[in-house]
Order: C-alpha cells, then structure tokens, then sequence
C-alpha cells in the first residue's frame, strides 16, 4: 500500500482537481467561440450556472474538509472533503432531476404535437439514466464515506480511501452535469407547446 500513501501521489491528485475546476471556464470559452453566435448568449449562461454551482460544491466540501485540516491531518482533510462533495452534488442533482421530470410532465402535457414527443423522450432518457446514475453512485458514495469518517476513520484507517473518495467525484461530476442538462433542455419545451414541433 505505499502507492496510495505516496504524499506526491496525494498532492499531484488534488492539484489534478484544483486544474481541472480552474481551467473550466478557459475551455468554456474555447468551446462558446466555436458556437454559432445565436447560441453563444445560451451557453456562456449555462456554462457560468454550472461554474457557479460547481464553485458552491467545492465551497462545502471544502468547510468539511477544512476541520481536519486544522487539527493537522491533511490525508483525512482531503478524503473527508472529498465525499462531501459526493454527497452535496448528489443531493443538488436530485432536486434538479425531480424538477426535470415535472418539467417533462409539463411538457407533454401542453403539447406532445409533430416533434417535440421524440425530443421529450430524448431529454427523458437523459434525465432519468444518464443523471439519476451517477447521482445514485454519488450518493451512496457520499453518504458510506462520511460515515466512515465520522465513525470509523480514526480507529479503521486504510491507506487507500482517500483514493476512493477521489474517484467517487467522477460519478459526482457526471451527475451534476447531466442533470443541469436535462433541466436546461427541457425548460423551453415546458414553457412553449410549439417549440419542437
């Protein structure tokens, strides 16, 4: 096990999160210049909502987190905040999932006319195997690793779970996107029975 207790290891690992949440909105922007302009205003809205929400994320993990590290254990500080943010983005990820499928609801029911059945169906599919998922695995991640934490880690310490709650955020981060989505997708559908026809 001194693989996974290699403090490089560790290191290297959360600046790999660091960089990839720092260089988000560069890419963002690379991917909004190659947008037709009519849909560039829609993406920089969505893409600044997903940073925002993502950003938020982080800010809980990171309190959680931040208690350990004070008392001096950066291994437990960075497992610890880790599956807080399993946990933080499964919850936001239902809620967004939940009002999805009452926008699908929404949808059909003002008009299912030419189109826009197909394209509910679609955005259905996503919303209810591509984000409910991963949400699934998030949560049961979050919620098994900060009881672990708060239960166990003290007395069962395994040199390799900081590891696991650092690949239990893959899961996370596919839940929030998809759900974000499946909401962004459908609201326009719910609010306009000929949009899609």
């Amino acid at each position: 096990m001194d693989f996974f207790n290699s403090f490089t290891l560790k290191i290297v690992t959360f600046s790999i999160v660091i960089i990839v949440f720092l260089g988000a909105p560069i890419l963002q922007g690379l991917v909004a210049k190659r947008l037709p302009d009519e849909l560039q205003g829609a993406y920089k809205k969505l893409a600044k909502d997903a940073f925002v929400k993502t950003l938020l994320m982080f800010a809980g993990a990171a309190f959680f987190g931040s208690l350990a590290f004070f008392k001096g254990d950066v291994e437990k500080a960075m497992t610890q905040s880790m599956f807080a943010l399993c946990l933080f983005t499964a919850v936001g990820s239902i809620w967004l999932i939940i009002k999805t499928k009452n926008s699908i609801k929404e949808a059909r029911e003002a008009s299912i006319a030419g189109n826009r059945k197909v394209k509910i169906s679609d955005i259905e599919r996503i919303n209810s195997k591509l984000a409910k998922n991963p949400t699934i695995v998030s949560l049961v991640a979050g919620l098994i690793g900060c009881i672990y934490m708060v239960l166990l880690y003290d007395t069962y310490t395994f040199g390799w779970v900081w590891f696991a709650a650092f690949m239990a955020t893959g899961p996370a981060m596919l839940s929030a996107r998809w759900s974000d989505a499946a909401n962004a997708a459908i609201s326009k559908y719910a609010s306009d029975p000929k949009f899609g026809v």
